[in-house]
C-alpha cells in the first residue's frame, strides 16, 4: 500500500552566498515528477530545482529574492511512494514471550536521561533528520509520532 512520505527539498551544492530568483510553485500544487520547484543563483552559476518525484508541494520556506548557503532546505513534499517490501515492517515473533507479571517501577527509578520513544516515532524522526532530544514529549512521558509532527511544524512555522 503507497504511504505519504515528506520530502525535504533543498539548494544545490555551491561555494558561497546565492538567493533565490524565481519560485515556480505555491503550497498545495501538485507537481509531476522533473517539474520546475524553484531557480537558484550563486556568483558562478545558476541551477533549477526540480521534484524528485510527483507529489504536492506542502510548505515553501523561501521567497524570490531570499539569501541563502549551499544545501539550505528550500520546501517541503509529500511524495506517495509505494511499498518496495524491501523491509517489512510487521515480522513475525521470533519466539512466544510468555507474560510477565506487572512490576509498579518506584518513580526514583526512572531516569529523565531516557528518552522513551514509539517505535513510528522514531521512525518518521529518522526519516525527517529529528532530534528527539529536542521533542517535548506526550502526556504519558513517550514521545509519540504526534509529537515529532507538531515539533516539526512548529520549527516550520519559524518563531512567533
Amino acid at each position: 500500500m503507497p504511504e505519504l512520505i515528506s520530502h525535504m527539498i533543498c539548494a544545490p551544492e555551491f561555494d558561497g552566498a546565492g538567493h533565490v530568483i524565481e519560485i515556480h510553485v505555491t503550497t498545495g500544487d501538485w507537481v509531476a515528477r522533473d517539474a520546475r520547484l524553484a531557480s537558484v543563483r550563486w556568483e558562478d552559476g545558476e541551477a533549477i530545482v526540480h521534484a524528485p518525484d510527483a507529489g504536492s508541494v506542502s510548505a515553501l520556506l523561501v521567497g524570490v529574492g531570499d539569501m541563502l548557503g549551499s544545501g539550505e532546505l528550500l520546501l517541503m513534499m509529500e511524495i506517495e511512494e509505494a511499498d518496495t517490501g524491501w523491509l517489512p515492517l510487521d515480522l513475525p515473533a521470533a519466539c512466544e514471550v510468555p507474560a510477565l507479571p506487572s512490576v509498579r517501577v518506584p518513580a526514583a527509578v526512572v531516569s529523565s536521561d531516557v528518552l522513551q520513544v514509539s517505535r513510528d516515532a522514531a521512525a518518521l524522526a529518522a526519516r525527517l533528520g529529528v532530534d528527539l532530544s529536542q521533542v517535548q514529549s506526550g502526556a504519558r512521558g513517550v514521545i509519540e509520532q504526534a509529537d515529532v509532527e507538531r515539533y516539526v511544524r512548529n520549527r516550520l512555522a519559524g518563531p512567533q
